[in-house]
């Protein structure tokens, strides 16, 4: 009995398993699903036309980007000029209160001798007083200081992402209207300095388009504000 029993559960098992080879060994891997629409990329991989536009040339031939750079270096000398005057001035106060306080301090060494000790006790609180507010003032001026060239620096870093912002916009303008004709896929950025491309074909480098193109507009722009201020 004892070996029937085994040899039962033997062909149990072997049924089992073979149950469970026909149920999932024959069953194919479920496919991943995927939203991207084959026959949309196929279709636009076909028609793909694709073209760059060299941002080292752009920013050296591009004439606003030059005016932009020139008032950002006038601004950034008023900037300069700012931070020195506010200096001078201070120095001069600090300077003047450093003075006073040398004439005080000698004028009791040369009097200290004759004054009764109430009389010298209290030139001397004067003049602890009046090294104290020197020292107060030099921290206040120095802390005065860094605040206002943090203030221009800010100023400067907002005046020259305003211009980048410009240039962009433009650019991108620009390039919206061209494309009309060409019907490019993309237009990328390519830099000897910089970026993801590391070469582009010469044939579909259209910098010289665009640049011509923005120039054209922006020198348009700036003779229709100088016939303007003429008429002023």
């Amino acid at each position: 009995m004892k070996n029937l029993s085994l040899g039962i559960n033997a062909i149990l098992a072997i049924a089992i398993s073979v149950l469970f080879y026909f149920q999932f060994a024959n069953k194919a891997p479920e496919a991943r699903k995927n939203t991207v629409d084959s026959a949309v990329v196929d279709s636009v991989s076909a028609t793909l036309k694709i073209a760059y536009i060299n941002q080292d040339s752009l920013l050296l031939n591009y004439s606003l980007i030059e005016d932009l750079e020139a008032e950002l270096e006038v601004e950034r000398k008023k900037s300069e000029r700012r931070v020195k005057t506010r200096t001078a001035t201070l120095e001069k106060e600090v300077e003047t209160m450093a003075m006073e306080f040398q004439r005080k301090y000698e004028e009791l060494e040369r009097q200290g001798a004759t004054m009764n000790e109430a009389l010298r006790n209290m030139k001397m609180q004067e003049l602890q007083s009046m090294q104290t507010s020197a020292q107060e003032f030099s921290m206040a001026a120095e802390q005065d200081v860094m605040a206002l060239q943090d203030k221009e620096q800010r100023r400067l870093l907002n005046k020259e992402a305003e211009g980048t912002l410009e240039v962009n916009k433009r650019m991108k303008e620009f390039i919206k209207e061209y494309n009309a004709e060409y019907d490019f896929s993309f237009v990328l950025a390519y830099s000897n300095q910089a970026g993801g491309i590391l070469y582009g074909h010469p044939a579909l480098d259209i910098t010289k388009d665009v640049v011509d193109g923005l120039n054209d507009i922006y020198d348009a722009e700036k003779a229709a504000e100088a016939a303007e201020a003429e008429k002023e």
